[in-house]
């Protein structure tokens, strides 16, 4: 496990919106435990071995061969790379099964609150130039719907969530629209006083004031 302190920045004004207390049960295809860590950034699809430290924020990517033992990693379309961060020039995607995890562990226990962010890129990474429509979860609970206006933007889900045990799944969830896929997937340890809820979505981020296009994570 490689860890790292946060880069030392500050971030725009987020918007967050109240959910449900989340219940996080044992489902069927997720990997053994594996990794343990508070700041993990994946990037879905890398082959092993060629982890790697992102230029421009200095965050460490890891392989997510550890996290998952489903799915087949793809490239995305050589013309989308050059308007796109390393880290979503990968994907996994999930062909087989209704419902595939990645397994995440936390080693701050239930103690502490935890930041999921999952993103998508279709790229047509399979040369089908088709936009796919699925879910995700998290653990049991349904966390949003995954859609698609084109292939080069980035798709963002977020949500805030108090551990109930030392790990939690992610899983995708094949809704009969096209094969579901993810492009990076990170997990974030915050201060248990920092939200007085135990679960919040994303509702919307703006930096008010930005100057220059400048993207601050």
């Amino acid at each position: 496990m490689v860890s790292e302190s946060p880069p030392q920045s500050v971030g725009p004004p987020t918007i967050y919106i109240h959910a449900p207390s989340l219940i996080v049960l044992s489902v069927s295809r997720c990997v053994k435990k594996s990794h343990i860590g508070w700041f993990i950034s994946i990037d879905c699809g890398l082959v092993d071995k060629q982890n790697y430290t992102d230029e421009t924020t200095s965050i460490y990517y890891t392989s997510d061969v550890n996290f998952t033992d489903t799915g087949v990693s793809n490239n995305i379309s050589s013309k989308h790379k050059a308007s796109l961060e390393r880290q979503f020039w990968n994907v996994r995607s999930f062909p087989k099964g209704t419902r595939n995890c990645y397994t995440l562990y936390v080693s701050q226990g239930s103690s502490k609150k935890y930041l999921v962010r999952a993103s998508f890129v279709y790229g047509n990474y399979d040369g089908k130039n088709f936009l796919p429509e699925f879910d995700i979860y998290l653990g049991a609970k349904w966390w949003e719907s995954v859609v698609f206006e084109d292939s080069s933007s980035v798709i963002t889900k977020e949500i805030i969530f108090s551990a109930s045990s030392d790990y939690v799944h992610v899983c995708l969830f094949n809704t009969g629209k096209g094969t579901p896929f993810i492009s990076v997937l990170e997990l974030r340890v915050l201060n248990s006083d920092a939200y007085l809820v135990n679960s919040l979505e994303l509702l919307g981020r703006f930096d008010i004031g930005l100057q220059g296009g400048k993207k601050i994570r």
